[in-house]
């Protein structure tokens, strides 16, 4: 089984709401009780200008060397709607993927999800 844990920066919620659908509908993913336990972290929502600081930290001191981070949905990825934020404001986090849509589909989160594990393993 693939542990998910999910980093809500700002999200409206309808990303939550497809991504804990993708996870309930598959058979290899379920949710980690904590970040410790996470295989994968997946990101929602634009990255409030307030909020950068806190991910960057997080990112550095729990995520980097631990697991693959997905962006989840346009606003994670660019700030969409907003004009900018996004990762695209905070170029030191590396990202394994990025599942674009507005929402993104179950089928493309779930499919996601198990590329950028299995592209973090061929890595190591």
């Amino acid at each position: 089984m693939i542990a998910v844990y999910h980093l809500n920066a700002g999200s409206t919620g309808i990303e939550v709401r497809i991504l804990a659908e993708a996870i309930r509908s598959a058979r290899n993913l379920t949710w980690a009780a904590t970040p410790a336990h996470a295989d994968i972290f997946v990101l929602t929502g634009p990255i409030p200008l307030l909020l950068r600081p806190a991910l960057s930290n997080v990112w550095r001191d729990f995520i980097a060397d631990r697991a693959p981070l997905i962006a989840l949905g346009r606003a994670s990825i660019d700030g969409h709607p907003f004009g900018r934020g996004g990762l695209a404001e905070l170029p030191e986090i590396q990202v394994a993927a990025k599942i674009d849509g507005d929402p993104p589909t179950v089928a493309a989160i779930q499919a996601g999800i198990v590329q950028a594990l299995n592209a973090r393993t061929a890595k190591h």
